[in-house]
């Protein structure tokens, strides 16, 4: 069933009256070039946005059912068990093995693996030092800088409503409290961005306007607009009192306020894959048994998100490094952190352990169909997305961050070359952390603490 009711034209457009979509989905080119122009890399070659989503699962997977099979060159290759769901979307993959998380390394900097692999999977910096405790009694702070998402929303994202989506499915589960084993996303060093776990929240800040009469919407519009003014006012009132790190402080908040004083001014247009998605409802999204349906209420949000060019950037995070969690309905009752620490010859958390992974692969596979949906010029959404698929370990019972499961779909608007297995050398993982900034115009030969980067992973690229 598809999961958003459509709305008549002028209806629809009605209810965008005070919806922040942007100008690239205008169906005349004149505004894609214009942007495409000022802002390279950020288009693709037909003039649709480019986006970039990560898709998270915790505590590694079982090696020899993860990897492919490989034949004699990059483009033969057959799928494993856990990533067979991913068959029909073979060509359109990119699966590196042989990548080294070696900014999480212990001589890298504080923490035990769990904590090293969540801060720096997407930023590429070892963590900071503070009093978050590991599983193994160790010490870290925060991750250290931006993370890869939150630099591509700056460049990509700068005139849609949102800059980025971050999505949780049970993602905060067992974690009272923030810490850096629940974190992925960073707007900067130790400023973490919480994933939103309940679909009605999310479908409420970003679909909440789409109904509303377009009097309504313009008045809200003021009313948000006088608010953002106050703030502005009172800014300059405190900072001619404060001290200099107050200042600096102040200027921070500042320049977020005036980031949504401009979303709010931007021109709202839309394109035809638009649609207004049905209220999730009130859900339950700690509870066990609701898991599977709240993970595809998130990626359907997500992806429409992404049709109305509401943001260009999102995260899926399914639980969390700690991931003391079960799924009754594979009838895997074991606590998840305690199924990958067990031994190889412990069949049956073997064979549990499996059935999650093959589990996150059909979710990654739905995720793939939806966007795939998306008809944008010859190809579709998924052609000018990169979705990368990512973890903070590669096996749980030893810790490892060798051989990182990762997986990457969809060619970033024709940038990569898709269809490959890719057996590399022991490469850090922030070589691909360049290749995907890379992707989206921004040159830099390095990405996170430079002393982890070689530059981009070769063969990937068309």
């Amino acid at each position: 069933m598809n999961p958003f009711r459509g709305l008549s034209r002028r209806s629809f457009l009605r209810g965008l009256a005070g919806t922040a979509i942007s100008l690239p989905l205008l169906e005349a080119g004149l505004g894609r070039q214009a942007i495409a122009q000022s802002t390279p890399g950020i288009l693709s070659a037909d003039g649709f946005p480019k986006r970039f989503i990560y898709f998270f699962h915790p505590n590694g997977t079982q090696q020899n059912v993860f990897w492919p099979t490989a034949g004699a060159s990059s483009k033969d290759f057959q799928l494993s068990q856990i990533l067979s769901p991913l068959e029909g979307f073979k060509n359109k993959l990119i699966i590196p093995k042989g990548i080294e998380l070696k900014s999480g390394a212990g001589a890298a900097g504080p923490g035990e693996p769990h904590q090293r692999g969540m801060g720096t999977v997407l930023t590429g910096h070892p963590l900071q030092t503070g009093d978050f405790v590991g599983g193994d009694g160790s010490l870290a702070g925060w991750g250290a800088g931006i993370s890869l998402d939150q630099v591509l929303a700056q460049h990509i994202g700068e005139n849609t409503s949102l800059g980025s989506l971050q999505l949780g499915i049970r993602a905060d589960t067992t974690a009272p409290t923030a810490e850096v084993r629940t974190r992925l996303s960073y707007l900067g060093a130790a400023q973490p961005l919480p994933p939103q776990n309940d679909p009605k929240n999310v479908f409420d800040q970003i679909f909440s306007d789409f109904m509303t009469e377009p009097a309504e919407l313009v008045e809200l519009r003021e009313r948000r607009k006088s608010v953002l003014d106050g703030v502005i006012d009172q800014f300059a009132v405190l900072n001619r009192r404060a001290g200099y790190a107050d200042r600096q402080r102040l200027e921070s908040h500042l320049a977020l306020v005036r980031d949504l004083e401009q979303r709010l001014e931007n021109d709202r247009v839309t394109g035809a894959a638009c649609y207004a998605p049905a209220d999730p409802g009130v859900q339950e999204p700690d509870s066990e048994d609701s898991m599977p349906d709240i993970a595809r209420l998130q990626i359907d949000l997500l992806v429409m998100a992404f049709a109305c060019d509401i943001t260009r950037v999102g995260g899926l995070q399914f639980s969390n490094a700690k991931n003391h969690i079960r799924f009754p309905w594979l009838e895997s009752l074991g606590d998840g952190h305690q199924l990958s620490h067990a031994g190889p010859s412990d069949s049956a958390s073997f064979n549990q352990w499996v059935a999650r992974d093959t589990w996150f692969a059909e979710q990654f596979a739905y995720l793939l169909t939806a966007l795939d949906s998306v008809p944008e010029g010859s190809g579709s959404m998924l052609d000018n997305t990169v979705v990368l698929w990512i973890n903070e370990l590669s096996q749980g019972n030893t810790h490892s961050q060798v051989d990182m499961p990762f997986v990457m779909a969809g060619s970033g608007g024709g940038y990569f070359d898709t269809g490959q297995f890719l057996e590399l050398d022991n490469v850090a993982h922030s070589d691909l952390l360049v290749s995907i900034q890379n992707a989206f115009g921004i040159e830099s030969p390095t990405f996170g603490d430079p002393q982890f980067c070689t530059g981009p992973l070769s063969g990937i690229t068309r």
